[in-house]
């Protein structure tokens, strides 16, 4: 009397299927991590061109009021208002004299990231009034 032993287990044909399916999935989850790479080099960029525009503004806000020639621009490079020292980014900013009160400034600051990882170009642009 000899009892037939059963194998345990998974036929080949299973294991095919199996890895199959899952190679399906991973084909399909790829786009989404090439997507959060983007966008986490996005995020960096956003936070190095932030951190950029908040320094130049508080560098400007320590300098004296009669220190703070009028001039410059956002739109593009202007002498001695830009700095593209740092190749990630270039900060420009603008200083205008207010006709009333002509005790207050205006002072804007516009800090661009030079590349573009993803989506549109990531600036940022502070304003601030600065008074005698």
């Amino acid at each position: 009397m000899s009892r037939r032993r059963e194998a345990g287990g998974f036929t080949l044909v299973e294991v095919l299927l199996a890895l199959s399916l899952m190679f399906v999935g991973l084909i399909a989850a790829a786009p989404m991590f090439v997507f959060a790479m983007k966008e986490t080099a996005a995020g960096g960029d956003m936070g190095y061109v932030g951190a950029a525009a908040v320094d130049r503004m508080e560098l400007l806000r320590a300098t004296d009021f009669y220190s703070l020639p009028a001039g410059g621009g956002t739109a593009s490079n202007v002498s001695g208002y830009s700095d593209a020292a740092d190749a990630r980014f270039t900060v420009r900013w603008q200083i205008v004299d207010n006709a009333s009160p002509a005790t207050v400034k205006t002072i804007t600051v516009r800090a661009i990231a030079t590349r573009q990882a993803i989506g549109l170009q990531k600036e940022v642009t502070l304003t601030c009034l600065r008074a005698r």
